[in-house]
C-alpha cells in the first residue's frame, strides 16, 4: 500500500497523467474483483445446494453438488470438499468411504497449515481451524471402530467429473464390497487406537503452540472415547490406560469444559458417565455398550465487523514512513478532515461492532441505513468470523423398550458441544487477535488516506474544484476497498459437523431394543425413533446414531458466549 502514496507529489497533489493512470488502475482492480466475484458465485451456489440437500437428508444429491467442477476445480475449496464428502460418507454409514476422504482431508490440511499449526483467518486458502482438524481424528477413530464391528463394507464409488471443455478432472473410481477376515478386523481396531493417540498428540501440539492463551487445547470427548475403547481390551495394561484416561476426563470436566454454557446443564450426568467409564475399565468381561449420538448440523460462520478509532490508530503507528507522512500533514488536520472521508474519530480502541451476514449468505448483507453504507465504504474496520451458540440448556434422553416393555429412561450427557466450542473459540480469538489486525489494516488505510487529505486540502483552496474533490474521494474509496478485499476473513468451514455429540455407557441385558431419543430445551422438545439397536454385544460395543437438523437447536435464543 505504500506504493499508492507515490501517485502524489510532495505537495500532496496528483499529476494529471498519474491521476488518469491511477483511475485506470483502480478500474482494473474493480474489474478483477468483479471477475473473481462472478467465479466464486457458482462455487457458493453449489455449496449451498449441497448443504441444503445434506440438511434434508438427501446425501446422494448433496454429494452430487460437491462433485461439480465449480467446487472441485477451485483449489481453495479442496480441503472443504474432502471434509464435506467425509461427512456424507459418515451420514450414509459408508465408513470406508469416510476414511478415504478423511485421509485426503488430513493430507491436504497438512500441506496448508503452518509448522506451528496456527491459523490465519485472512488467508485466501481454506486451512480450517484446530477444532475442525481435531475432529478428523474423531471421525477416523469412529469409522475404523464401526468397520471392525460390522466386519464388512458395501460397494461404493466416486463419479467421473469433467470441466467445461469436456476434459476429465477425476475418473470414475469403484470400490467393491468386502467381508473382512479376523486379521483385517484386528487391524481396524488397532487403527482406531492409533487415531486416538494421534488426536492426543494434536491436542498436545496445541498446548505447546498456544501456551496460556484461552484457545481450544483440551477435548473431553477425546478422553472419554479413548477411555472406553482402551478399557474394552482384555489386557490389564489397556484397561489401566482406560482408567487413567477416565481420570483425565474428570480433570478436563472440572476445568476447561466449564467454559462452555452447556456444561452447567450436563455436568451432573457427565460425572456419572465418568464413574461408569472408570467401572468399565475396572471390570473384566463387561458387556456395557457405549451409545454415541451425533445431533444437528452446525451453523455456518457469519461476519462480525468492528470499527477502529482513528485517534487510537495514530498512537499505534510504528512504520516510520507513515509516521513521517502524519507529521507532514499534521494530526489535527487529519482529524479535522477525516469526517469528510466518513472516518471513525472515537478515541477508544474499538469503537463498536456492526453485525453482518444473513442466515443464508456467507457475505455481508446489504446495509440497513445510509449511515451504515457510509461506514462500510469509508470507516476503519476489521472483520472476524463468528458463530452463535445453540441453547445452553439442551438435554438428551434415550428410551429403550423390549417386547413393548420400556426401560427406565437414560440421561445422555453432551460430551462435545461442538457449536459452542467453535463459538467460544472464535470469540476468544477475536478478543486476542482483533486489535493487532485492526491496527495493521488501519496503517494501510493511513498510507492512502494521508496523501488524499493533502490533495483534498489543496483542491479546497481553489474555485471550480468540485469534480477534483470527488475524484480524490473516489480514488480513496477504491483504494480502501482494495485493502478491505485483501483482508476479508475466511468464513468457510466444515459446516456438516454435528452441533453436538452426546454419549452414555448403557448397561442392559444383551439383546435388541426399540430405541427413541428425546432432545429438549427451553425452546421445546424433539423426538425421533432410532429403530432397533443391539446392546450388550462385546463384538460391537459402540453404537453410533445420527439425527439431522433439529429446529430447537437453532440459535435464535442462544446463550451469549462470554470470552474466558
Amino acid at each position: 500500500m505504500l506504493k499508492l502514496a507515490k501517485f502524489y507529489r510532495n505537495d500532496g497533489s496528483m499529476s494529471c497523467a498519474k491521476a488518469l493512470k491511477s483511475v485506470f488502475c483502480t478500474r482494473m482492480i474493480f474489474a478483477v474483483f468483479m471477475i473473481l466475484a462472478s467465479c466464486s458465485t457458482s462455487d457458493k451456489v453449489r455449496l449451498k445446494e449441497s448443504r441444503d440437500s445434506y440438511i434434508q437428508g438427501d446425501f446422494a444429491k448433496s454429494e452430487e453438488k460437491l462433485y461439480t467442477p465449480e467446487v472441485y476445480e477451485n483449489d481453495q475449496n479442496r480441503l472443504m470438499h474432502y471434509y464435506l464428502l467425509a461427512s456424507v460418507g459418515m451420514s450414509e454409514g459408508l465408513y470406508q468411504k469416510a476414511v478415504y476422504f478423511l485421509d485426503k482431508a488430513r493430507t491436504t490440511a497438512n500441506t496448508l497449515r503452518s509448522s506451528t499449526g496456527t491459523i490465519d483467518w485472512f488467508s485466501s486458502d481454506y486451512k480450517s481451524n484446530p477444532i475442525e482438524y481435531s475432529y478428523i481424528h474423531y471421525f477416523l477413530a469412529m469409522s475404523y471402530t464401526m468397520l471392525a464391528e460390522e466386519g464388512k463394507t458395501p460397494a461404493w464409488s466416486t463419479p467421473e467429473m469433467k470441466d467445461k471443455k469436456g476434459n476429465v478432472i477425476t475418473p470414475v473410481q469403484n470400490f467393491p464390497a468386502a467381508v473382512f477376515d479376523a486379521r483385517t478386523v484386528a487391524d481396524y481396531r488397532q487403527k482406531a487406537h492409533a487415531e486416538l493417540l494421534a488426536w492426543d498428540t494434536h491436542l498436545q501440539d496445541l498446548k505447546r503452540t498456544y501456551g496460556d492463551k484461552k484457545f481450544y487445547k483440551d477435548d473431553l470427548w477425546a478422553r472419554m472415547l479413548a477411555s472406553f475403547l482402551h478399557a474394552n481390551s482384555d489386557e490389564n495394561n489397556e484397561k489401566r490406560t482406560g482408567e487413567l484416561l477416565a481420570g483425565d476426563a474428570q480433570k478436563i470436566l472440572d476445568s476447561s469444559f466449564q467454559d462452555y454454557p452447556s456444561a452447567q446443564s450436563n455436568t451432573k450426568d457427565l460425572h456419572v458417565l465418568i464413574d461408569q467409564l472408570t467401572r468399565h475399565a475396572q471390570k473384566k468381561n463387561d458387556t456395557s455398550s457405549l451409545f454415541v449420538l451425533e445431533a444437528g448440523v452446525i451453523d455456518k460462520y457469519k461476519i462480525q465487523r468492528y470499527h477502529l478509532g482513528l485517534s487510537t490508530l495514530m498512537s499505534q503507528v510504528k512504520d516510520p514512513k507513515v509516521r513521517n507522512l502524519i507529521e507532514q500533514v499534521g494530526i489535527r488536520v487529519i482529524l479535522a478532515t477525516a469526517p469528510e472521508f466518513g472516518l471513525v474519530l472515537a478515541s477508544g480502541a474499538i469503537a463498536g461492532a456492526v453485525g453482518g451476514g444473513g442466515d443464508e449468505d456467507e457475505a455481508e448483507g446489504p446495509p440497513k441505513f445510509f449511515t451504515d453504507a457510509v461506514d462500510r465504504s469509508f470507516g476503519f474496520e476489521i472483520s472476524f468470523p463468528t458463530i452463535s451458540a445453540p441453547p445452553a440448556d439442551t438435554r438428551v434422553h434415550l428410551q429403550l423398550a423390549q417386547n413393548s416393555t420400556p426401560l427406565p429412561e437414560f440421561n445422555v450427557p453432551i460430551v462435545s458441544p461442538l457449536q459452542e466450542v467453535l463459538a467460544t473459540e472464535l470469540k476468544n480469538r477475536e478478543r486476542s487477535e482483533m486489535f493487532a489486525k485492526a491496527v495493521e489494516i488501519g496503517v494501510q488505510y493511513l498510507v492512502v488516506l494521508i496523501p488524499a487529505i493533502r490533495a483534498y486540502q489543496q483542491a479546497g483552496h481553489q474555485s471550480g474544484e468540485v469534480f477534483k474533490k470527488l475524484a480524490i474521494l473516489a480514488g480513496y474509496f477504491l483504494a480502501k476497498k482494495a485493502i478491505d478485499h485483501a483482508h476479508d476473513p475466511d468464513i468457510r468451514s466444515w459446516s456438516y459437523l454435528p452441533k453436538f455429540i452426546a454419549a452414555d455407557v448403557i448397561s442392559v441385558s444383551p439383546g435388541e431394543y426399540d430405541a427413541k431419543v428425546t432432545v429438549q430445551n427451553s425452546q421445546g422438545q424433539f423426538q425421533q425413533s432410532l429403530g432397533k439397536l443391539s446392546f450388550g454385544n462385546p463384538q460391537s460395543p459402540v453404537i453410533r446414531a445420527r439425527i439431522g437438523q433439529i429446529d430447537i437447536l437453532k440459535p435464535r435464543s442462544a446463550a451469549r458466549i462470554v470470552p474466558h
